[in-house]
């Protein structure tokens, strides 16, 4: 079968099998069962399979170096994603400080997989896989179940909102996930618009009151300066239309959980009068620094700060009250006692809860750890309990990277590689330390300037991949921008 024929075979099948799970189901006569156990696409006995599960930057960057490496096409690469559309999270807080240059460069944030399908020679099938089983190599989807040679699992990150409020009703937990959307993962863009929509609503109401953020309690988390760049972003949103508002950081720690130091002197000289940092505005961190006995010079030193933040507050969320509009939390200052309850109304709440690997992992019967992520076999990137079931993106467990788009595309690259190598050359290498991580935070408009971190990689004798070394600095923002083309658009686009 053609690329082309077997393409247009997978779009019909995606709606007539479709349609007919649906008229089955409405049927109730448990024959919905039955089509979901029909076979997808018999497999082409002279080429290997391998299925990508998730249609991230993770799992699609496998995808594409799978074949990038597969000259004379002896790989079928099939990606299974439930979402007809990605959105790209990375850089898309700009999104909420408007910012011209990235309107300027035409940047989308949307994307369907038509062009990296005819691009990179692979196809995409809009479903969800809803079991699998990998000693027979089979997984079942909403349209059926289909076969293959090797798997790749990638498929991101879930909240843990139970660990974050343990009395929570599911009720309350879905009241707050439409109400105080926590955005920070794909689902098409849904939970970053409605965000973007109550900050237009909230401009047009006048601007008043609190855009309160709540940052991650801690763990592995998915881009953990997500929140404060988000600060500096609402922020400029609120200078640029001289609101009265003002953005209010709630963290349960006295310093920025990522680029602590650097986001700290950017609240302080280019956000003074619209952040506040744990009750801190920015003259109010700028005065501790100074009875501190340091200047915004010298503040930033590693054996300085130390000291600095020990004059901080922290902030730790305890409940919410949607009727109300109110944060209950738990106020600490300068750690010189338990600390007090305290209460902060809200016009917008952007409350992001732990982080958790994907559900859909837990579908595979190979080892996972506490976080959900499978555990990989040492200096490797599939799973130690199974050679055939390949990790990809955040999901990766026992190697130490941080949950990024840059270390799923830059980890991705290396995999897809691996996998091509090990059919067709019956090698198994993969060298992680030629993967890199680079990550950058937008944190102002006038001038554009962004935080960028740079991270080489090691591998112990233990076999886990992790940070060797690490380079932080202030850049202009337009590196920010450049970053984003190369690694989101790419995948989706060329």
């Amino acid at each position: 079968m053609s690329n082309i024929t077997r393409r247009n075979f997978f779009k019909i099948l995606t709606t007539s099998v479709g349609a007919t799970l649906l008229s089955n189901a409405n049927e109730g006569d448990g024959s919905h069962l039955k089509a979901q156990k029909s076979q997808l696409l018999p497999k082409n006995s002279k080429q290997q399979r391998v299925v990508v599960v998730g249609g991230g930057i993770g799992g699609l960057t496998v995808a594409e170096n799978i074949k990038l490496h597969d000259p004379d096409n002896k790989i079928e690469v099939i990606l299974l994603e439930r979402n007809t559309q990605y959105f790209a999270c990375p850089m898309s807080n700009t999104l909420f400080g408007e910012i011209k240059e990235v309107e300027d460069a035409n940047i989308s944030f949307h994307f369907d997989y038509s062009k990296a399908e005819k691009n990179h020679n692979i196809d995409v099938i809009i479903t969800e896989v809803i079991d699998a089983d990998v000693n027979k190599k089979i997984l079942t989807t909403t349209l059926g179940t289909i076969d293959y040679d090797y798997v790749v699992v990638a498929p991101g990150i879930d909240y843990n909102y139970k660990k974050l409020f343990p009395t929570w009703s599911d009720e309350k937990i879905r009241r707050a996930t439409k109400e105080t959307p926590a955005a920070m993962f794909s689902d098409s863009g849904k939970e970053k618009q409605n965000l973007l929509n109550q900050l237009q609503e909230w401009k047009k109401s006048g601007g008043e009151g609190y855009f309160v953020i709540v940052p991650p309690k801690g763990g592995k988390v998915r881009c953990k300066p997500a929140s404060y760049e988000r600060a500096c972003m609402v922020s400029e949103f609120i200078k640029k239309y001289k609101l009265s508002g003002k953005v209010h950081l709630l963290d349960n720690s006295p310093k920025p959980q990522a680029k602590g130091p650097q986001f700290i002197e950017v609240f302080i000289k280019s956000h003074k009068e619209t952040i506040i940092f744990n009750g801190m505005s920015g003259e109010e961190m700028e005065s501790r620094i100074k009875k501190a006995g340091f200047t915004l010079d010298n503040f930033m030193k590693k054996e300085n700060f130390s000291k600095v933040e020990d004059s901080f507050a922290t902030c730790d969320i305890q409940d919410v009250d949607f009727d109300k509009k109110e944060i209950i939390f738990n106020y600490a200052d300068n750690f010189d006692d338990e600390g007090k309850v305290s209460k902060l109304s809200y016009a917008i709440a952007n409350i992001i809860p732990y982080h958790r690997g994907n559900r859909t992992a837990e579908l595979f019967d190979v080892k996972r750890d506490k976080w959900g992520g499978i555990i990989c076999s040492p200096n490797k990137t599939y799973s130690v309990s199974n050679a055939a079931v390949y990790v990809a993106g955040d999901i990766m467990g026992y190697h130490k990277f941080d949950p990024s788009a840059q270390a799923s595309a830059s980890v991705g690259m290396l995999t897809g590689e691996s996998i091509a190598k090990r059919i067709l050359t019956n090698k198994d290498e993969i060298d992680l330390t030629k993967a890199g991580i680079t990550c950058y935070s937008m944190i102002s408009n006038k001038p554009l300037k962004a935080i960028e971190i740079s991270k080489g990689i090691m591998v112990t004798h233990d076999g886990i991949a992790k940070a060797s070394s690490s380079k932080l600095d202030f850049r202009d923002g337009m590196g920010l921008i450049g970053w984003y083309q190369a690694m989101i658009e790419t995948p989706f686009k060329y």
